[in-house]
């Protein structure tokens, strides 16, 4: 599936009915990183919302190749391993593959 911006602005209006919300970016990542946990939502630290955010990245970048699971740490968050380094893509194009994704990700689970 090709990125395209009316499936993102699609999916983003999905969502925020969904959630009763003004969904975006920040926010997609953090929903992903809280299904990937399995903790349900609950109140947060500031912290912990920054970790469910970089959870749901991870799990993105996982389901496009960039990444794989290894396990959990002592703490049960998932653990991963870089396949492909990130750094060589334009901060535009990591946004674009990790929109993708989230598509992807929500058509699946909506």
């Amino acid at each position: 599936m090709e990125y395209k911006d009316e499936s993102w602005e699609e999916m983003l209006l999905k969502v925020s009915k969904k959630f009763k919300v003004l969904a975006d970016f920040d926010f997609l990542l953090f929903l992903i990183g809280i299904q990937e946990r399995g903790t349900g939502y609950i109140k947060y630290s500031k912290e912990e919302k920054m970790d469910l955010i970089n959870l749901g990245r991870c799990v993105l970048f996982r389901h496009k190749g960039f990444y794989a699971s290894n396990g959990t740490d002592e703490e049960g968050w998932p653990t991963f391993t870089v396949l492909k380094q990130l750094e060589e893509l334009a901060p535009s194009e990591r946004e674009r593959i990790l929109k993708q994704a989230m598509i992807e990700y929500f058509d699946d689970k909506l």
